[in-house]
């Protein structure tokens, strides 16, 4: 039951907390231009961090019953279950309080500069779950791009699990040669 949710959920309440956090920035002092600088940061933190979660957290190996089950039920019931359109985003009991930590460990190390940082790094995290959504469930998309997207990320499901962990760009599939 807390791994279904609905991608206009996550639109609801993201979508806000982005435009709030990139207003927050301005309004803290930092410049229109620093604030642009810092939300495109985020954005390109975001695909990397996407990547890394997606193949240290959602593919960890696990040891034991409990670990087998928490992987199960935080990524491995997606691959069991991939067409499944209540499991294509993340569920906002996990990403909430992720993204609650991430924004005080911005924050920490980044002072007000954190707001647009975390700005653009939200607008990468709605990237990242609407095109993940988008690639299991709209199979007649003309762009060259997004069907090369959804080419890498189907293989990822389909063909080797180990490989092809970015969902929303296959650039750090190439950094890595995964």
């Amino acid at each position: 039951r807390m791994s279904r949710i609905r991608p206009t959920t996550v639109l609801a309440i993201f979508l806000p907390a982005m435009l709030v956090s990139g207003w927050y920035s301005i309004h803290l002092g930092v410049s229109v231009g620093s604030t642009a600088g810092l939300f495109v940061g985020g954005v390109l933190f975001w695909s990397l961090f996407e990547y890394l979660m997606h193949k240290h957290v959602f593919h960890f190996w696990p040891k034991g019953e409990f670990q087998t089950k928490l992987q199960f039920t935080m990524h491995g019931v997606h691959h069991q279950y991939p067409n499944d359109k209540d499991r294509l985003v993340m569920p906002v009991s996990v990403s909430i309080p992720i993204s609650l930590l991430l924004l005080w460990l911005f924050t920490a190390v980044m002072g007000t500069h954190a707001w647009g940082f975390y700005s653009g790094f939200m607008c990468g995290y709605l990237i990242y779950d609407m095109m993940h959504y988008s690639v299991h469930h709209w199979t007649n998309v003309k762009s060259p791009l997004f069907r090369k997207i959804r080419r890498h990320h189907m293989a990822h499901h389909f063909r080797d699990t180990n490989k092809g962990f970015g969902v929303s760009t296959p650039a750090w599939d190439r950094v890595f040669r995964t």
